[in-house]
């Protein structure tokens, strides 16, 4: 079983205002849980001893994107994600890069917001400025392979 850390190999792209796919990966410092999850229906019967369920529909996940903050145009993260608040557009996320035949995770998200922070000069903390940047799923998510 292969171990990957977060730095240095995970991979994920997000369409800018004008769909094109950008690699925010060297700017990303934390992506929160992405994948498929499933809700489910109570179909327990009045005799039935235990509960049984069936699968019912893709609940709407959110996820989160945290990291340095980078205003270059075209290529910083700044540029895609200023422009995309309010829009639905495609995400794709590689957990262990996105070389052919790696995982990849990807589907149709909302950007709900996208938010800056940083330290002033002289405070405590290491003086980054950060961004934070929310979506949420607009149809289904697939859990496939780079190709």
């Amino acid at each position: 079983m292969a171990i990957y850390p977060v730095a240095g190999h995970s991979y994920i792209e997000v369409d800018d205002a004008g769909g094109v796919p950008r690699n925010l990966s060297p700017y990303i410092e934390e992506i929160e849980p992405l994948g498929r999850q499933v809700s489910f229906v109570d179909v327990t019967g009045l005799n039935d001893a235990v509960r049984r369920v069936i699968p019912g529909a893709e609940p709407a996940q959110e996820f989160s994107l945290y990291g340095v903050f980078d205003d270059t145009p075209v290529t910083g993260p700044d540029t895609t994600l200023a422009g995309i608040v309010g829009l639905v557009g495609t995400v794709s996320y590689g957990p262990a890069g996105n070389a052919a035949g790696r995982r990849k995770v990807s589907g149709e998200f909302l950007c709900l917001s996208y938010q800056i922070s940083g330290k002033l000069d002289g405070g405590p903390g290491d003086g980054l400025v950060r961004f934070a940047a929310r979506f949420r799923q607009s149809g289904p998510v697939t859990v496939g392979v780079w190709v």
